[in-house]
């Protein structure tokens, strides 16, 4: 019996991970084509298949599940450890030489620039008249900036800083950020891989210690 109720718990987990990644990618598509004030509770429940009632009872409110889109979207899986804490950036902190780390920190963060930066897009927007929203979006942009301070250790390695670490982490904040890729790749039409280049260079340049 014992057997039967894990196997039964490991199904429901399952079943109830199945539900929430169909309701975030149904808001993902939503909320990039239509907006997010034009998208509706039911309108992302039906294209998930899915009850109203259950949209509330996992994410609570719309709001609520914008920020785990996010968050979700960032990481490229349901996964909550923060990409400081996986694999690929203990690649980078274990990289003894600094141009090899700045260019592995760079490919991390293009990969999650261009994943994030159309919803961030419909956040930033809908907040310009959403006080609520706004309001979600500085914990949201809080606790990127806490993660910065990680990696900044990270990408630091065993060379060190050439800024403050508060300066660092607020550098890698500027440069990791989603409104600078849109500048280079769109306004420049720079390629992912010209922009992540750059963002290798500028890492190395103006983070890590002594890598002139």
């Amino acid at each position: 019996m014992a057997v039967k109720r894990s196997y039964s718990s490991a199904k429901r987990k399952a079943q109830a991970r199945e539900t929430r990644r169909a309701i975030l990618d149904a808001a993902h598509e939503l909320f990039v084509s239509t907006g997010y004030a034009a998208t509706t509770i039911q309108a992302i429940a039906e294209r998930a298949g899915v009850a109203v009632q259950t949209v509330y009872a996992v994410f609570g409110n719309k709001r609520e599940l914008l920020r785990q889109l996010i968050e979700s979207t960032i990481t490229g899986d349901d996964d909550p450890a923060p990409v400081t804490e996986r694999a690929e950036a203990e690649a980078v902190a274990a990289e003894p030489d600094a141009r090899r780390r700045a260019e592995l920190d760079a490919a991390i963060s293009v990969q999650i620039s261009q994943r994030v930066a159309p919803i961030v897009r419909v956040a930033e927007e809908a907040a310009a008249s959403d006080p609520e929203l706004a309001a979600m979006m500085e914990v949201v942009k809080a606790a990127r900036r806490e993660e910065m301070t990680a990696s900044a250790r990270l990408v630091g390695g065993p060379d060190g800083l050439r800024l403050s670490h508060e300066e660092a982490a607020a550098t890698l904040y500027v440069l990791y950020s989603p409104q600078v890729a849109g500048m280079l790749m769109g306004d420049y039409g720079w390629s992912p891989q010209r922009y992540e280049r750059w963002l290798a260079r500028m890492i190395l340049q103006a983070v890590i210690l002594g890598a002139d």
